[in-house]
């Protein structure tokens, strides 16, 4: 998974990143615990060339895409991987945060706004230490729609430009960290991104062309009616979207996801070693114990089940 990436020895490569640089923009911009932060600063000290060729290959597809679609196909560290190898694709993020501030200050976006988007990057450096038992950032593609300026914390949820210039969708995401999901939150989100997107990006969503919102994740499978509590506010938030069946939708396994999200562990993880310390946990292990294979399901908001 390296297609967006320039081949080695055509760019010049990362600077070693400054310690005290990472260790500062960690705690200070993307809200990372201490812990995470010196291990991704000690491990700087690590990076190698072919290590920092690397690193200025995913910094160069970052700079010459701001403003592009989604994600950029970054390789993820393997699971041997050493100290600087895990944290590999964090630097070039780090690196590009001037290049995110200064588009976000070409369409309007505020420092705390960019601060917020990037409080993410805290929130997946805490959850890959949970999975792994060890410090390190396994998604750091995920983060280049964030340093590009295509994905917004509106509220409760991230919104993210994706689809064509021709026909553009915003995709909802879900923080694992941004509190309760209920119907009042998830609305005011959607109402902030109604106004968010036709005021700062005019030429994609104009007034003749309708916003659209998809969603893909295991939080729309709906499997879990018959395993979450009627009051759970995973079934209000899936109620709101009309699905597309899995037959037409490629990632129709959530297994991943599911030992993700819900266990905070690694998809090779044995079933009878999965956690089961909240109500969540306990009623998805009852699924599985039962045999039921969870979903990852794509559907589309419903925006008139919201009011709007």
């Amino acid at each position: 998974m390296t297609d967006d990436l320039p081949p080695s020895g055509t760019v010049p490569p990362l600077p070693k990143p400054d310690p005290d640089r990472v260790r500062e923009l960690l705690l200070e911009w993307c809200g990372a615990d201490p812990e995470d932060a010196l291990a991704a600063a000690e491990a700087a000290r690590g990076l190698d060339d072919g290590l920092l060729d690397l690193a200025g290959r995913m910094y160069r597809s970052i700079a010459d895409d701001m403003g592009g679609r989604m994600w950029l196909r970054w390789p993820k560290p393997p699971a041997d991987a050493g100290d600087a190898e895990r944290f590999v694709g964090l630097y070039p993020l780090l690196e590009a945060v001037p290049l995110m501030i200064d588009f976000h200050r070409g369409i309007g976006v505020d420092e705390a706004e960019s601060r917020l988007v990037l409080q993410d990057i805290g929130e997946k450096l805490r959850l890959n230490r949970q999975m792994y038992g060890r410090p390190g950032l396994d998604v750091a593609f995920w983060f280049t729609a964030h340093v590009r300026g295509t994905i917004y914390q509106l509220g409760r949820l991230q919104f993210c430009m994706e689809g064509t210039k021709a026909a553009p969708r915003m995709g909802l995401h879900i923080r694992g960290e941004g509190g309760p999901l209920g119907p009042e939150s998830v609305r005011d989100s959607v109402e902030r991104a109604l106004e968010f997107f036709p005021a700062k990006f005019p030429e994609l969503f104009g007034p003749e062309r309708p916003m659209t919102f998809m969603c893909s994740s295991w939080l729309l499978d709906p499997q879990l009616r018959d395993w979450l509590p009627e009051r759970s506010n995973i079934l209000k938030f899936g109620a709101l979207f009309d699905l597309v069946g899995p037959e037409t939708y490629a990632n129709a396994g959530g297994h991943d996801d599911i030992w993700r999200f819900v266990f905070a562990r690694t998809p090779d993880t044995p079933m009878e070693e999965l956690p089961t310390e909240n109500t969540l946990q306990k009623s998805v292990m009852a699924g599985l114990k039962a045999g039921v294979g969870y979903q990852t399901r794509l559907g589309g908001l419903n925006r008139k089940r919201l009011g709007l």
